[in-house]
């Protein structure tokens, strides 16, 4: 099984969201055109310290995305911030973290 990691900036907002969201599927692209299903897609969030809706509505489209390739897509290094807003809007327990 093979893992992509994409480093998330510091903020993800209305701003940028949508740039973030088109730069992981491009490299989502990249590497499915070569490896296998089941691949392991890590959103490194060790800089983000802000997400908006905007940006909450990103990583759920990641992971709708990874689900229907058969992969699986994860959260690390999480803020506290992040996390709490995770859990306010229930998608703590959508978007896995580790």
């Amino acid at each position: 099984m093979s893992e992509i990691v994409f480093r998330t900036p510091e903020r993800i907002d209305t701003n940028n969201a949508q740039q973030v969201l088109a730069a992981m599927e491009e490299t989502l692209n990249e590497a499915s055109a070569s490896e296998e299903r089941g691949m392991v897609y890590a959103a490194d969030m060790t800089d983000t310290g802000y997400l908006s809706s905007a940006g909450l509505r990103a990583l759920t489209q990641m992971q709708k995305k990874l689900k229907a390739l058969g992969g699986s897509f994860v959260l690390r290094n999480v803020s506290e911030s992040v996390r709490d807003l995770l859990d306010v809007t229930g998608l703590s327990g959508y978007l896995p973290i580790e």
